[in-house]
């Protein structure tokens, strides 16, 4: 009988802990603020604490996650390894601020949709935030990329061990206008940048074929009837896949809180798109936007 390989286990949290004087250097980052000041510190001690040590680092991110990173080729595992209270700050300000809004004592939780989740961040942060504040939350994350889908499962797993169970189902597949099956490219130098490729994609630089949803259809399958709050991140996809969404479903599934990847642009066809369906701009923080719409 042929047996199907099985990779090996991976090893468990802590054992790519870092050193005790290089742990010390990666803490002091966690106080400073945003100010040009603040940011060289965290850059400073951030490549103090990794210099010339092989990747990955196990690391605890924040009061109730843990995670396993790979800073030099992920930005957003860099912003984790130090200075996360600096990163997408008012993004996840937005965040948890519906989230403590919401009053879950109902038998209705928080639905956080995540979707081009990477590794993990934004929904381990948020359930972590729930758990502390006592609200239910339901998270829906979506992740195409294997090496980025497979690091959050651990992440999780690692916060889930130490803190309690999250409230996490992670999707394997990316997010279009409309279904079918493509290739994920890109991501060499930055892990997050990796994208639904076209049908002709070098076959050299793509990865075997994954499932293409829509929001509607995840939702559907998912017996999701509303959303407290979207991120949305899917590198190109992000203005087709909404405009899909909003013609499709029912206002009542509608986001009321988005946080969306637009630019920097004074305004952008994104912008415009979630304009001409209510929502009203908040706040820009580099190239992301925050978006309320009135139910």
């Amino acid at each position: 009988m042929t047996q199907t390989p099985t990779s090996p286990p991976l090893p468990e949290f802590g054992a790519y802990a870092l050193p005790e004087q290089r742990e010390t250097l990666r803490k002091k980052a966690d106080k400073f603020g945003m100010s040009t000041l603040g940011r060289w510190a965290i850059s400073y001690y951030r490549k103090r604490a990794f210099k010339d040590l092989p990747e990955p680092f196990d690391i605890h991110v924040m009061p109730g996650v843990n995670a396993r990173v790979w800073p030099r080729s992920n930005r957003c595992e860099k912003r984790a390894f130090a200075g996360v209270q600096i990163w997408d700050a008012a993004e996840h300000k937005a965040l948890a601020s519906a989230l403590y809004a919401k009053d879950t004592s109902n038998t209705e939780p928080f639905v956080f949709l995540d979707i081009g989740a990477n590794v993990g961040f934004y929904s381990l942060i948020l359930s972590a935030r729930a758990k502390d504040a006592d609200k239910d939350i339901r998270i829906l994350a979506v992740e195409p990329d294997t090496t980025n889908r497979e690091r959050f499962q651990f992440n999780q797993q690692a916060s889930s061990n130490a803190f309690g169970a999250t409230d996490i189902d992670i999707l394997n597949c990316a997010i279009s206008d409309q279904e079918g099956a493509g290739d994920m490219v890109g991501g060499s130098t930055n892990r997050g940048e990796v994208r639904l490729g076209s049908a002709n994609t070098n076959a050299k630089t793509s990865t075997p074929s994954i499932a293409i949803k829509t929001l509607h259809s995840i939702c559907e399958l998912s017996d999701i009837t509303y959303i407290d709050a979207l991120k949305l991140d899917i590198e190109g996809h992000d203005e087709r896949a909404l405009r899909a969404f909003f013609t499709t479903a029912p206002q009542s599934l509608w986001p009321k809180l988005m946080v969306l990847e637009t630019g920097k642009a004074p305004t952008t066809p994104l912008l415009e798109l979630c304009a001409q369906y209510g929502y009203t701009l908040i706040t820009r923080s580099g190239i992301n936007s925050v978006l309320t719409r009135e139910q």
